[in-house]
């Protein structure tokens, strides 16, 4: 309750005692049974909100009720009484702590039973009555407006707060998705360099021991020497065949580490979760962006656990294309799933909807047939300006998703 109105209340229960002391003989019990009642009006005004207690909110109760019958007792009926209880009606009202609501409520009730027992059979006691009624009913609806405005104001601030959040959540998100595409092709490179040492280093072992053969036997058998040259010439060849499949597999740009992390993630579940699983590519995809390749990385992690969790799929393959400034990525699996069953989307599908709408693409989840689940995912090269991406999260705003 603010000052103004604190100020308000006091001024018009200090008239009405005024007015309740003129209708009566100036005796010392009314004017000290007055003073009382304008003391215990202003504590309820001007007691702090958490000082409130139920055993404060009986007491006080209790002793204006008390205090106006005794004036009924000592000078008979008077409509003035009922006017002195108006108040405490209101200030019942404008309680606005959750858990003294009811309570205020049932108070308020019982001083309105006290007003019609005090003032009957006065010919304006229903008057009274109704007056007072409509006043708490309006008191009520304000106090119950202002609290859903506050309400709303406050889920507003915690919804803007929670988008704050959730933007650097997704923008470490994003750095951490960069971070795992450089662990995946860090470690593709180690086993690039272990394939590397293990055949490139062994067959130039062998071709070092041979030249060194070739260089004891040129002095004295020629011939021997010239027939081993052809068996050395094999072998470099191998390494030289080696060093190219390896060189075109490790691209030093970071652009062109996309498809390495996906291949190499498709190899890991392979590997570990017992599927047989086919990667196919284009022989001519270009470079992408670093947020096409760790939207694509993400969006394969998630379908592959799908496909091993709920699919009971024994087959999977994973296709990427490019066509038209714009690469496709498809996961197929030959698992249970069909139309009949049905499609919902959950918590990890609705995710990788929102991660292809958020790059400005599309993501679709068909049924393979006869059974199983196929799920494609279309993304331009060019990743969508950050307002766009933000548009399509928001609900009504363009986005593909099946």
């Amino acid at each position: 309750m603010s000052i103004y109105i604190r100020i308000l209340f006091s001024l018009t229960i200090g008239g009405l005692v005024l007015l309740s002391g003129f209708s009566l003989r100036p005796v010392p019990l009314q004017c000290g049974v007055l003073i009382l009642l304008l003391l215990t009006y202003l504590c309820m005004i001007w007691l702090r909100q958490d000082l409130w207690t139920h055993t404060r909110y009986v007491l006080l109760t209790a002793l204006l009720l008390a205090l106006v019958g005794i004036l009924r007792l000592s000078y008979g009926i008077n409509l003035y009484y009922g006017y002195l209880m108006i108040p405490l009606v209101l200030l019942l009202a404008k309680e606005q702590q959750q858990e003294y609501r009811r309570f205020a409520a049932l108070l308020a009730a019982i001083t309105v039973l006290a007003l019609f027992a005090i003032c009957y059979p006065s010919t304006f006691v229903f008057q009274v009555l109704a007056y007072t009624i409509v006043l708490y009913i309006c008191i009520r609806a304000i106090n119950i407006y202002k609290e859903a405005t506050r309400l709303s104001q406050q889920h507003v601030q915690e919804l803007a707060q929670a988008h704050h959040e959730l933007q650097h959540l997704y923008e470490a998100l994003q750095e951490a998705s960069l971070h795992s595409l450089r662990y995946t092709v860090l470690a593709e490179r180690t086993r690039l360099a272990r394939d590397m040492h293990d055949g490139l280093g062994h067959q130039l072992t062998a071709l070092i021991v041979q030249l060194q053969a070739l260089e004891l036997m040129l002095p004295a058998d020629p011939p021997q020497a010239a027939r081993t040259v052809p068996a050395m010439l094999e072998i470099a060849r191998q390494a030289m065949a080696e060093i190219r499949l390896a060189v075109r597999e490790w691209s030093e740009d970071e652009r062109g580490l996309g498809l390495t992390a996906l291949r190499s993630l498709a190899s890991q579940w392979a590997a570990h979760a017992l599927l047989t699983l086919e990667f196919r590519q284009d022989d001519d995809l270009s470079d992408w962006p670093v947020e096409t390749s760790a939207t694509l990385y993400r969006i394969l992690q998630e379908a592959l656990t799908n496909v091993v969790r709920h699919a009971d799929a024994t087959a999977v393959t994973v296709e990427v294309q490019e066509d038209q400034q714009k690469v496709t990525m498809t996961v197929s699996d030959n698992g249970t799933y069909t139309d009949a069953a049905g499609f919902v989307l959950g918590f990890g599908t609705r995710g990788m909807r929102e991660r292809a709408q958020a790059a400005g693409g599309s993501c679709s989840f068909l049924q393979r047939r006869p059974h199983g689940m196929q799920v494609r995912i279309s993304l331009p090269l060019e990743p969508a300006p950050s307002s766009e991406r933000l548009a399509s999260l928001l609900p009504g705003t363009r986005g593909a998703c099946l």
